[in-house]
Order: C-alpha cells, then sequence, then structure tokens
C-alpha cells in the first residue's frame, strides 16, 4: 500500500446542483488535499459543482452513472463496466460516494474496479427499498453525520463498517462577522427589519410551507420582519419546481414581498451575517449544516426537532427546536428571540462556544484520515 499522502480518492457526485452534500464534500476535499490526491466525478450538467471543486484546486471528471435495471442487466453491467474502467483509469484507490444516492447506480462499477468503497450518509433513511438496499451491500464503510443517521439507517450492518464524524464549521474572521450591514444594503432590507434567514435549497425535503405559516403569525406582530432564504431554487428542477409551488403559496398568503430569494450562493455565511435568527424548517436531516455554520456566526438559531438537529442544538441551551410542522411553535419562537434580545444573545454565544469546541477542523481532518487509512489496511 502507497502512504496517505499519495493515496487517490475518487468522490462520486450524485445531483447537479449544490446543497448540503456538495458543500460538505467541497469543504472536505479542500481540507485534506495536502494529504490525499482527490478527484471529483460530476455529472455532464453540473457545471457550477465543477467549477467549484476546480477553484479549490480539486481534479475532476465527467460520468455518466450506469442506470440500474434487472430488465436490461446486460447494458447495466456494460455502463458500470465503463464507469469502472473511468475509475481505474486515475488509479482510484478509494471510491468516496458522496451520498447513498451516489452508491445506489455506481457501486457495481466501483466494486468491478477493485477498489475500497465508502459511503457518506448525510441524511436519515429510516425507510429503503430492496432496489435501493442491494447496492449498499458492497460497501466496505460507512461515514454517518450524526448519531441519529446512524440510528435510523434502514440497512443492518456490523458496527465495525460503520463511523461517526460530525462535519466541520469553519470559524468566520472578524470582518466576514461584521459584513451583515453591507448585505443589507445589497439586497434592499432597511435597517429597522429583522431578518429571520434559512438557508437551504428550495425543495420538498425542507419544510418552508410550515415557515410560511410561520411567518403570517410573525408579520401579524412585526410587519417590518424579512425572510431571507438562501439556496438554489433553479439549477435543479426539481428545487425549481418546488420553488414555483412555494412563491404561489406566498402570493396566497400574502407575504410574498417579505420573502427574499437568493438562488444558489457562493458566499453564504457572508450572508448569514445579514440575520437576527437562522431558522431551519426541514422534514428531515441528517446533521444540519446551515444550523452550525449559522452557531459559527454567532446567530441565534431555532430548527424542527428531527434528525441531526437533536444533537446540534440542545434546546434551550444552544438555540430552540420546534415540533415538526408545528408553525405556531415556530412563530412563537421566533418573536421570542425578537421581544427577548438579551436572550438571543446568550444562545448566541452558546451556539459558538458549542461549534468551537466540537467541529473543529483539524478534529474532521484526523478523523477523515484515519478512516481512508483504516481501510487501505482492511
Amino acid at each position: 500500500m502507497r502512504g496517505d499522502k499519495h493515496l487517490t480518492i475518487a468522490h462520486v457526485m450524485p445531483w447537479s446542483g449544490i446543497g448540503g452534500v456538495e458543500i460538505a464534500t467541497l469543504r472536505m476535499t479542500e481540507a485534506t488535499r495536502d494529504r490525499f490526491r482527490h478527484i471529483a466525478f460530476c455529472l455532464e450538467d453540473a457545471v457550477s459543482l465543477r467549477s467549484s471543486f476546480e477553484q479549490r484546486g480539486i481534479e475532476t471528471r465527467i460520468y455518466c452513472p450506469p442506470i440500474p435495471s434487472l430488465r436490461h442487466a446486460v447494458r447495466f453491467y456494460r455502463e458500470s463496466w465503463e464507469f469502472a474502467r473511468q475509475l481505474r483509469e486515475v488509479e482510484a484507490e478509494i471510491v468516496h460516494f458522496s451520498e447513498t444516492a451516489a452508491a445506489e447506480p455506481n457501486s457495481l462499477a466501483a466494486y468491478l474496479a477493485g477498489t475500497k468503497i465508502l459511503c457518506h450518509v448525510r441524511n436519515t433513511y429510516p425507510h429503503l427499498s430492496l432496489h435501493q438496499r442491494i447496492p449498499l451491500y458492497p460497501i466496505d464503510q460507512f461515514i454517518f453525520v450524526s448519531q441519529e443517521a446512524r440510528r435510523q439507517f434502514a440497512v443492518s450492518f456490523s458496527d465495525r463498517k460503520a463511523r461517526v464524524i460530525y462535519d466541520a464549521i469553519e470559524l468566520p474572521p472578524a470582518e466576514l462577522l461584521a459584513s451583515g450591514a453591507a448585505v443589507r444594503r445589497e439586497l434592499g432590507i432597511p435597517d429597522r427589519c429583522t431578518v429571520v434567514g434559512m438557508v437551504a435549497r428550495v425543495n420538498p425535503q425542507k419544510d418552508y410551507f410550515t415557515l410560511a405559516a410561520a411567518a403570517v403569525e410573525v408579520l401579524q406582530h412585526y410587519p417590518d420582519t424579512r425572510f431571507l432564504v438562501v439556496g438554489d431554487n433553479s439549477q435543479v428542477d426539481l428545487n425549481r419546481l418546488h420553488y414555483a409551488k412555494i412563491s404561489s403559496k406566498l402570493e396566497e398568503l400574502g407575504i410574498a414581498d417579505r420573502f427574499i430569494f437568493t438562488g444558489h450562493r457562493n458566499d453564504v455565511s457572508r450572508l448569514i451575517s445579514a440575520m437576527d435568527i437562522s431558522v431551519l424548517s426541514t422534514h428531515r436531516e441528517g446533521f444540519g449544516l446551515c444550523i452550525a455554520e449559522s452557531m459559527a456566526m454567532h446567530k441565534p438559531v431555532i430548527a424542527t426537532a428531527v434528525g441531526g438537529l437533536l444533537e446540534v442544538v440542545q434546546h434551550g441551551v444552544t438555540g430552540y427546536l420546534h415540533g415538526h410542522e408545528n408553525s405556531k411553535e415556530l412563530a412563537a419562537e421566533i418573536i421570542y428571540l425578537i421581544e427577548n434580545p438579551t436572550e438571543a444573545q446568550r444562545i448566541a454565544t452558546a451556539g459558538y462556544e458549542h461549534v468551537k469546541q466540537d467541529y473543529s477542523r483539524q478534529k474532521f481532518i484526523e478523523e477523515i484520515t484515519q478512516v481512508y487509512s483504516d481501510l487501505m489496511r482492511r
């Protein structure tokens, strides 16, 4: 086996847009590029994603995912063999699937390429169909982003194959923390307005309907409030269609002019600096990267009590949690923090200390390095 710093890791990206999975992979490869040779395999239309990797000095390749099919098994095998050829061509030693969605069509190719196979699980999957389970069995190692993601995973396997590694969160420099006023001016938000922000792609997994219902109640008390949404709403068809539904609902509720959608942005932390309160209304979540990032930006946070968010946010200590699809609880917590700035500052400070202590970059680098090393020794 070659030394760890020479290992070639092929990261397989399943989607064209840029969301939490892609951001986490970008950060992971950038943080460890002095130890490993990383190559990102991206879909042909993932132009922005490929550019983001390349800007960080990470090699990219375009691949066409095989289409799993029992009826067309010969075609599936040929397509898998072609991707396996690409993996062998770059001398990949570990294939790191960025999510289970990457493993489902591509695990046979990784097996045919003779590599070690690793899969990140960045969401909660209590239910998986048979055709989703089968491709996961060749995987040598799973990395879960939270204990809850591990506990809820639908596939059973030995503890030896499972690791829980929390994502690293970068602590922002002082000048980034102070950029909120400039961001507000750019977005046309008056200084007097309270800004409630949510960083998440506009996707059915994220519970924007509950946020909209909560916004109605908040605006009844504080009509100058603005809701700032940072996340893709146009690069992926699913997000584009869901954005149209959300926009229609906001129009129906008569609050569309109080929402600002930025679309995908590469300066997320800078946009968070303009927020007074950061929320994440969601149906399921493996970790809650955007909430941890908001904590790092000294922002008070409110999140849905689901998945890994239960580990990131300690209710009443580092933030607040509300019941799933409970818009009244969400509204009440937003109003409470608006009316109690001292409490908002207290939980913001506690959240920052939590991120600083438990989600350090160096700890993450060492844990990922250990996983790669252990995998190659098997």
